[in-house]
């Protein structure tokens, strides 16, 4: 993905984490990643070596916790309404973050709920592909052909094909994400940087519906959150020690050594070894 402040319009910038018990959730992140936190009115910003990483923000009692991407945008109520447009739903109108800007959240017209983000000072994620921080992002449903339709619409995305075959989308030229078929904890296929995706099935809004698919039956469509690990094996393990689960691998790829996990109050990611600490797009 984009190297932090160059984000465009459609490019997965942020990830969130809604929960109804953020005290348990800091802590097994904090346990996990090396996280620590930031608090802001109404919000929390987990930091890594001092760089702003993700979002965790309180859910009502009763209600999943999950993770949600959220897509940069330069004004977020003209997006709101070019969702509407295109097919999908206004899940939670736009409203305002103090000392952050702007978000909505939405779903795409085969269910999949995702964020739109606006920044203040900061649009995105200060650091990105690297251990213990947001490495990737992917649209998954039963219904791909729609979902790529209405990306184009809104986005304007681009697409080709990724190093494992599949789809890809590409903003300014450079690939920013995954979209295409296949969803679950055992779905086995590699995105674009060579790094191996798996949905995170059951993910959810900052508002607390998940995702769900609006037109055919089985698993809903989700937009699934990575997280750079330099040593998958260790970190899954230690997703047990906490009180997780793993849902399917280890498994070895081309690209690195992948696991679709779940964290102790449900949430589900995928964590994926990276070869580096730098950035490496394949464009």
């Amino acid at each position: 993905m984009p190297k932090a402040g160059r984000y465009r319009d459609g490019v997965p910038c942020w990830v969130e984490l809604g929960t109804p018990d953020l005290p348990r959730a800091r802590r097994f992140y904090g346990a996990l990643f090396g996280w620590e936190y930031v608090g802001l009115p109404g919000y929390t910003v987990a930091t890594l070596r001092g760089a702003q990483v993700a979002g965790l923000v309180r859910r009502p009692a009763g209600e999943e916790r999950s993770w949600t991407t959220y897509l940069a945008v330069t004004d977020v109520g003209r997006a709101a309404e070019e969702v509407r447009t295109a097919g999908g739903r206004v899940v939670r109108e736009p409203f305002e973050r103090p000392e952050q800007g702007w978000a909505a959240v939405v779903a795409d017209p085969t269910g999949a709920v995702f964020g739109l983000r606006q920044g203040l000072l900061w649009q995105g994620a200060g650091l990105v592909d690297e251990p213990s921080a947001f490495s990737w992002s992917e649209q998954l449903s039963p219904d791909p052909a729609t979902a790529r339709t209405f990306y184009r619409q809104v986005f304007g995305y681009e697409y080709g094909s990724g190093a494992d075959g599949g789809t890809v989308f590409r903003v300014g030229g450079a690939v920013a994400g995954g979209i295409g078929g296949g969803h679950g904890a055992d779905a086995d296929r590699t995105g674009p940087t060579g790094r191996a995706s798996a949905s995170a099935s059951g993910s959810g809004s900052g508002s607390g519906s998940g995702g769900t698919n609006l037109g055919a039956a089985g698993p809903p469509a989700v937009w699934s959150v990575h997280f750079g690990t330099d040593d998958t094996d260790r970190a899954a393990e230690r997703v047990r020690e906490l009180g997780g689960e793993v849902l399917a691998g280890p498994h070895p790829t081309p690209f690195g050594r992948r696991a679709a996990v779940r964290d102790d109050g449900g949430a589900e990611f995928t964590l994926i070894g990276l070869p580096s600490a730098e950035a490496t797009v394949a464009a």
